[in-house]
């Protein structure tokens, strides 16, 4: 008997298999072959105004996907309205979702939504690389206007693992890999968000900037982000959060990890430094490494 317990905690630890047929980050001529494909939802993610003045044929303008909450500026909203949200955008959970952003400087936002479409069930997701920016500079077809998709039936179905939480982090401060994904400067506490209550990060934590994934606008070949990551000495088999100021930055370097390098055992710290550093339990360093 405590040898199942064992094994159902073991799998609790473990993010469940990616249902992909498409990769985590595609080009655009990936997406100019593939405008038609069955189940195909491109969802544009800039502000409406942009959206409507050219947009990537067939997108759909796709808001809403963080909220302010509970003190915090970017949260995962209530599971009915994230519900009402992806239906409307004509998605479900068997969609193939293309996230298109302006450019490659806004690949963390990009990455943001997508996250929270995967952490919402809905596991076939992917990004343009480079974004609107690319698209356009490729010569492709744009679009003006609004479209729309039929409403889906979606209900949201969070994968747990995907997340950790401010108890979870507290209680693992010591034990799991923690990754910030910030500037150095916020990180060594030279500066910080007038929103984070300390300077400098937390005891223990890798310094990883997200500014590091692309290049010149685009994602870093892969071989590239695995040195990185490797030069840390990160290890895929341990527990690992990524955490930024407010939830942005980190699911960057959560969406290279996991849909990128296939790890499984990583959550992105949806709160960040803005929640973790009012919690009396944390003191954050300045000026070292980890």
């Amino acid at each position: 008997m405590k040898k199942a317990i064992l094994i159902l905690l073991a799998v609790a630890l473990v993010a469940p298999a990616f249902a992909r047929d498409v990769d985590a980050i595609v080009d655009v001529a990936w997406l100019e072959a593939n405008l038609s494909k069955p189940g195909l939802v491109i969802v544009d993610v800039r502000k409406i105004d942009e959206y409507k003045a050219g947009h990537v044929p067939g997108a759909v303008n796709l808001l809403g996907m963080y909220v302010a909450k509970d003190g915090k500026s970017n949260e995962v909203p209530e599971a009915d309205d994230l519900s009402e949200i992806i239906a409307e955008a004509g998605i479900d959970e068997k969609s193939t979702v293309v996230v298109v952003e302006s450019g490659g400087a806004r690949f963390a936002w990009a990455t943001r939504v997508a996250w929270t479409l995967v952490y919402a069930g809905v596991p076939n997701v992917t990004i343009l690389d480079g974004g609107y920016e690319e698209w356009v500079k490729a010569g492709k077809a744009v679009t003006t206007g609004f479209e729309s998709k039929d409403e889906t039936d979606f209900q949201v179905k969070f994968v747990d693992s995907y997340l950790a939480t401010e108890d979870y982090l507290v209680k693992n401060v010591k034990k799991a890999q923690i990754v910030d994904t910030r500037a150095y400067d916020t990180y060594f506490g030279v500066s910080k968000q007038a929103f984070v209550e300390q300077y400098g990060h937390i005891p223990g934590a890798y310094s990883l900037p997200a500014a590091w994934i692309t290049v010149n606008g685009l994602v870093r070949p892969k071989a590239e982000l695995e040195a990185l990551v490797a030069g840390l000495k990160l290890s895929p088999k341990k527990d690992t959060i990524v955490h930024c100021d407010s939830g942005v930055l980190a699911t960057a370097w959560w969406w290279i990890l996991t849909q990128q390098l296939g790890w499984t055992k990583v959550g992105s710290h949806d709160g960040s430094a803005q929640e973790i550093s009012r919690d009396p339990s944390v003191t954050f360093v300045k000026g070292v490494w980890r």
